[in-house]
Parts: structure tokens; sequence; C-alpha cells
């Protein structure tokens, strides 16, 4: 693990030690494992906790990571804090529109290292193709 790395979350993980281990797990994962080509830490205050963005190698658009423990519990109503608060830092967005921000990535850390991503839509969006649909009635 590169001491460099580090350094740049080093700060937000002295100001929430709570979220320290899930930042520094995801971060390195990110940058070091999936060897991403852009990843930045912004501090959400309000959440009291740091979110990632970031792309891939392969692709221009932004993505916004969350960092979280695997014993975190996620409700529909946290998911949508969570969406609320995004959208009203215009700072935090200079590489994508705030407005516009319609799923973001949870990253699961869990105590093993293991790290496991969920795309979260703001909205909840029927199947694209209707035979997926189980019918047990059928």
């Amino acid at each position: 693990m590169s001491p460099m790395k580090l350094d740049q979350i080093s700060s937000y993980c002295d100001k929430y030690p709570q979220e320290a281990s899930n930042l520094s797990q995801v971060y390195l994962d990110l940058t070091t494992v999936k060897s991403w080509a852009e990843v930045k830490v912004k501090d959400i205050e309000p959440l009291q906790r740091c979110v990632l963005l970031g792309r891939t190698k392969s692709n221009t658009q932004m993505i916004i990571i969350v960092p979280c423990a695997s014993t975190e519990i996620w409700s529909l109503e946290k998911m949508t804090q969570l969406f609320s608060q995004l959208r009203t830092f215009p700072s935090f967005f200079i590489d994508c529109d705030p407005n516009n921000i319609k799923s973001i990535t949870l990253a699961i850390a869990f105590p093993d290292s293991t790290v496991v991503y969920y795309k979260i839509h703001d909205r909840i969006n029927p199947p694209s193709d209707n035979s997926a649909i189980y019918d047990p009635l059928g």
C-alpha cells in the first residue's frame, strides 16, 4: 500500500474517524486494485462523511462512490436524503451536473478488506426487458 496515496485522504480520515477505515479501504481499492484514472475525495459535512468522485480509464463520466461499512443500514429514507444532500453541493460537482444525478454507487467495505459495489438509482425503474419479470401465477 502506497503511503503517498493515503496522504491524499489523511485529512478526511482525521475529520471523520468513524468513516476512516471505509474511506481508505475503498479509495485504495479504486486507485490501486482497480487502477481508476481519477479519484477525488469530496467532503459532505451535513452527512458527516466523504464521498468519492471518480472515473475509470474507459469512461469519461464521473461516478459518485459512497464508502460505507458492511454493518451500515441503508433505508429508502436515508438514500433519498443522500441524493438530496448531494444535489445541494454545486461546488462538489465541478465535473458533473448536480441536477442530473441519476445514480450513485455504494462501496460496501467488509472487515476482511473485501469491497462490494452496488449501483443505486434515484428512482425505482422497471426492467428494460418485460420478459425478465417473474410471474408466479403464470
